[in-house]
């Protein structure tokens, strides 16, 4: 049964009949009165409708209002893309996979065919096809930015319409924003809500990639998002993208006023890069920054800088004298105003460079020089801020939905996507996992004998999770296999189903202890 036909099974559909019959039924009493009751013949006067009699000045505002709000969408519609991705059937972890795909949005960031949308939309698929607002389709080149969630698009086509990415430094809570997409496949469906808070951050594991993808500054909107609208833009009064649309934070999987969408300043900053230089480049230095909290910034006497919040064992920052508590003030010669800039910072210096960073420590200004290292990507975790306390999940909104009754046996037992539930595809231990190299060895305290696969991230609620494993714990069998590297996880992985009990192994070091641990899991 096609897709369209399953969208209209269910109670919904049986209330919308109901409500034809009543009115059905009302029409008839109204034309073919009763034996022994009076036709009623005078000409029917509707009764004033409360806008009606709104002050003329008040209704002419609400007019303009009105008007304003639809051409915003006449001007930026055009610029917004749906995108479906497709894989064909492929070898799992656990046997075949079968043939997948999914749908979402993007923008049109350049008239020569470049595209920003997230990278959960079209990473890892085997193809991946934008459909224009003119109807043209298109099949594109994708380059990733996979720990950002920021993707680019590139598709053979010229002199398409475009909407400028502002300045979302601008932002305000309160002003209206705009959402437009593709949720569950309606193309350039538009929203309007406002922007409901700055600088919100989180992580969420994306399940279908296995990462867990790092937000360290998004803007909450309660304008309508929903499985589709990830990659388009969220828009303000002015027809300038402030945000590319997420994720949401939803007991059920639908849109619950929720929503999040990455920096207009931070998806423009990633775009740029993938397009001049085909990949992003990050160079560590091992902090973590935060922002400064207003009592802080009176504390200190300070208007601008960003908090180290934490420092990374023997990383570049601790080596050259930084302290946690500290707050750094400037790198090299970009001005940090708060931690995205530090953030950005690793992105503009490359790796192996040394630089000057200012900070002040005490009241009083220091400056100390750092030697940047190359970023891992098992470290790209330890510069973001520590996940936020929610009472529900927040999950990717990457709008993987090709099959309806798939989505609606997932809405109805209520499993927001990303929480790492077990019975949904593959078996999945729930960890992100890397092979031992000397920056792993001093971060874990992990002895020069040691081999393994070391856990760097824990999907919350998964297997690993409810075993109390841990980043930092270094995995050495699985079932029968001995686990001497990162790619042997996968390899022992690919018998397992949900359901199956399996013995693992796995050790954890402090800096003067260590300790074994043996146990059987249960995937389920």
């Amino acid at each position: 049964m096609s897709n369209s036909g399953n969208l209209f099974r269910g109670p919904a559909v049986w209330t919308l009949i109901a409500g034809v019959a009543i009115g059905a039924g009302a029409m008839y009493s109204t034309f073919s009165p009763r034996p022994g009751t009076l036709a009623i013949t005078q000409p029917y006067v509707a009764a004033p409708h409360p806008v009606a009699i709104t002050k003329s000045g008040s209704m002419a505002a609400l007019k303009e209002l009105d008007s304003a709000f639809a051409t915003l969408a006449d001007y930026a519609a055009p610029a917004v893309v749906k995108i479906v991705s497709q894989s064909g059937p492929s070898q799992g972890l656990s046997g075949m996979v079968p043939a997948h795909g999914g749908e979402g949005s993007g923008v049109i960031f350049r008239p020569d065919g470049y595209i920003v949308t997230n990278d959960h939309v079209v990473g890892g698929f085997d193809k991946v096809t934008v459909l224009l607002h003119d109807g043209r389709q298109l099949v594109g080149k994708v380059t990733r930015a996979e720990d950002s969630d920021i993707a680019v698009v590139k598709i053979d086509a010229k002199n398409l319409p475009t909407i400028p990415f502002g300045d979302s430094s601008k932002v305000r809570p309160g002003q209206f924003a705009m959402a437009i997409g593709s949720p569950f496949g309606f193309e350039s469906s538009v929203t309007i809500g406002h922007v409901s808070a700055l600088n919100r951050h989180n992580q969420i594991p994306d399940p279908m990639s296995g990462l867990v993808r790092v937000y360290p500054e998004l803007i909450q909107t309660d304008a309508s998002i929903n499985m589709g609208n990830s990659g388009g833009p969220l828009i303000d009064v002015d027809g300038e993208v402030i945000g590319i649309n997420s994720s949401i934070l939803s007991p059920t999987g639908g849109a619950v006023g929720v929503g999040f969408a990455i920096t207009s300043n931070q998806a423009r900053l990633i775009a740029e890069m993938l397009i001049e230089k085909g990949k992003v480049t990050r160079a560590f230095m091992g902090v973590v920054p935060d922002n400064l909290k207003d009592f802080q910034k009176s504390k200190l006497n300070l208007t601008t800088g960003a908090l180290v919040s934490d420092v990374a064992s023997n990383s570049p920052a601790e080596i050259a004298g930084i302290k946690k508590d500290d707050v750094i003030v400037r790198i090299g010669n970009i001005q940090v105003n708060d931690q995205m800039d530090l953030r950005n910072s690793m992105l503009k210096y490359a790796p192996g460079s040394t630089i000057d960073v200012e900070l002040i420590r005490d009241g009083r200004h220091k400056t100390v020089n750092v030697k940047l290292l190359d970023a891992p990507k098992h470290l790209l975790q330890q510069q973001s801020t520590p996940v936020q306390s929610n009472p529900q999940t927040p999950f990717g909104d990457n709008g993987k939905m090709p099959d309806v009754d798939q989505f609606m046996k997932q809405f109805k037992n209520q499993i927001p996507q990303g929480n790492g539930n077990r019975q949904f595809g593959p078996a999945r231990l729930g960890v992100q996992i890397a092979t031992i190299d000397e920056t792993l060895r001093k971060q874990f305290h992990l002895p020069p004998s040691a081999k393994g696969a070391v856990v760097v991230a824990v999907m919350p609620d998964s297997v690993a999770d409810h075993a109390k494993i841990a980043p930092g714990d270094l995995i050495t069998r699985i079932g029968t296999k001995e686990i001497a590297s990162a790619d042997d996880i996968k390899s022992a992985m690919k018998g397992v189903n949900w359901g199956d009990r399996v013995h693992i192994k796995f050790s954890r070091f402090g800096a003067n202890s260590a300790y074994n641990q043996e146990q059987d899991l249960t995937f389920k």
